[in-house]
């Protein structure tokens, strides 16, 4: 059965999609050195189901020991152990339905392991995807479609989502007095990434539109934020030896010779006076409320201070700070590299400098950016689905690129670049960093 979160039996059955073996294709997570967790969705039948996996390229095929019986729309969950370092592996997942006597394949996939030390391998950046906004054959999903076929092409041993991969109505304007639009967001987002998802452990950032906003009660933050952690689980504290937090929403991982810093703006910058919001769509009242909070901001120092790897790159889905083209824009965390010495983001920047960090990679503002400051990169992969491109009216940016895409990250022992590509597969900027 799932492990971690799980959806009731009314959540199981509200998610809607397509007749098939499973509603929800593989979504691969957490991956260790020796582990990872394989999470899917059971169809329209009570079945059995079964997972099978072997290193690429074997003829032998492992069983692993939990083959549950699950019903209707029942989330699935697997953690497939003992396995090597920096391996590719093939998988399958099999059901048995009805009064079936055999086993029917219902997806298969691949995955690499966790590397460890010097390697050379690729990752995949996405972010901004607005996925529940929209409904599957409009333009924005459409786009995204396009997104993951790009994306799929790079290979990625892994995935990094830099937020707001999902949105419903009211998620960012108020507290959520059911779990219903989280679901169908989530899931759409589950189905879309899909041909990535099957292949690539997926990573993710916390957005402003994931129901998830400190400006919220913490009940309505918890019901969000329980439908994320069971069907887009992620890391907590005890994955790996960096920690991070209990409720898969920051954290830290290495990959090969690289540190990848995962930190969460939202839930813990509480507006200095919530009765005053400038508006509805605003999480603060100033940008000094934009914040990590003691013990997220702690831990983040704490985790540079104690970083080995020659690559370091944190995430987050916009600066702790702003300096946007106006008022409005900077309280809502807009500008990026212009946000550097704003708000919190200036001790963050300094904790950044201090500890060689090559690349701040962010979302929030829908195009591409690179800028440098003080040697750090202020890395945005554009949007992979929303449809607004905001301008130089909004951000305050004198150079960005419109255009829909994403990014994919080259890291060898050498150098670590990032290359910038649009909708139709075209590279339209690159840059490289050193290992520090």
């Amino acid at each position: 059965m799932a492990t971690g979160a799980s959806l009731n039996a009314a959540e199981q059955v509200a998610i809607t999609g397509a007749e098939s073996l499973l509603f929800l294709p593989p979504l691969l997570s957490r991956p260790t050195e020796n582990s990872i967790h394989i999470n899917a969705l059971n169809g329209d039948q009570e079945a059995e189901a079964r997972i099978e996996y072997r290193r690429e390229g074997s003829p032998d095929w492992k069983r692993h020991p939990l083959a549950p019986r699950v019903s209707v729309r029942e989330l699935l969950g697997w953690d497939v152990s003992e396995l090597s370092p920096g391996t590719k592996y093939d998988y399958r997942i099999s059901l048995k339905r009805g009064v079936d006597k055999n086993f029917h394949e219902a997806a298969d996939g691949t995955f690499w392991t966790q590397r460890k030390g010097s390697a050379s391998y690729t990752a995949v950046l996405i972010t901004d995807s607005h996925t529940g906004s929209f409904p599957a054959g409009s333009g924005p999903a459409l786009t995204l479609d396009r997104v993951v076929r790009n994306a799929a092409r790079a290979k990625g041993e892994f995935v990094l989502d830099l937020g707001d991969n999902t949105a419903w109505s009211g998620s960012r304007e108020f507290p959520q007095k059911n779990s219903a639009g989280a679901i169908s967001a989530y899931a759409q987002y589950r189905q879309q990434i899909g041909p990535l998802s099957r292949h690539s452990p997926h990573f993710s950032v916390i957005g402003n539109w994931s129901g998830e906003s400190g400006k919220f009660p913490e009940a309505s933050i918890q019901m969000t934020s329980s439908v994320r952690r069971a069907l887009l689980p992620g890391p907590n504290h005890l994955t790996y030896p960096q920690g991070g937090s209990e409720g898969e929403d920051y954290y830290a991982f290495a990959w090969g010779d690289a540190l990848y810093v995962i930190l969460n703006i939202q839930t813990y910058s509480k507006p200095s006076n919530p009765a005053k919001l400038p508006s509805l769509m605003s999480d603060v009242n100033r940008i000094e409320d934009w914040t990590l909070g003691e013990k997220q901001l702690a831990w983040f120092e704490s985790t540079l201070q104690k970083a080995t790897e020659r690559f370091r790159f944190v995430c987050m889905h916009h600066p702790a700070g702003g300096n946007a083209g106006d008022s409005l824009n900077t309280e809502y965390g807009r500008g990026g590299y212009r946000a550097a010495n704003s708000g919190e983001q200036a001790r963050i920047h300094g904790l950044m400098k201090k500890h060689k960090v090559q690349i701040f990679f962010y979302g929030h503002d829908h195009v591409f950016v690179d800028e440098v400051v003080d040697g750090i990169h202020y890395s945005l992969p554009g949007s992979c689905g929303a449809p607004w491109k905001f301008t130089k009216a909004e951000t305050g940016y004198e150079r960005f690129w419109p255009d829909s895409g994403h990014a994919q990250l080259d890291v060898s022992p050498e150098k670590a670049t990032v290359t910038y590509v649009n909708l139709e597969g075209k590279t339209i900027h690159s840059f490289s960093v050193l290992p520090a």
